[in-house]
């Protein structure tokens, strides 16, 4: 199998993207042009709310869930 291309698919990317920025705004580093690709983000209907999951478990692994109660994405 490939490894190269694993993580390709133009929906995985844009969740990547999705989730970096919500990695941004929970360090504070938000910026105006952060918010106006979110925003196009959003509309995308290949972003799902399972691909940014996935996706922020990519990138931070096990801080997710602390993540997640930061941004009040989930209610413990």
């Amino acid at each position: 199998m490939d490894q190269s291309g694993r993580y390709t698919s133009r929906p995985w990317r844009k969740s990547r993207l999705a989730a970096r920025l919500l990695l941004r705004k929970a360090a504070g580093r938000f910026t105006e042009r952060d918010r106006r690709i979110a925003r196009l983000l959003s509309h995308d209907e290949e972003v799902t709310d399972r691909l940014i999951q996935q996706g922020l478990y990519y990138l931070v692994g096990q801080q997710k869930n602390e993540l997640d109660r930061s941004l009040g994405l989930v209610a413990w």
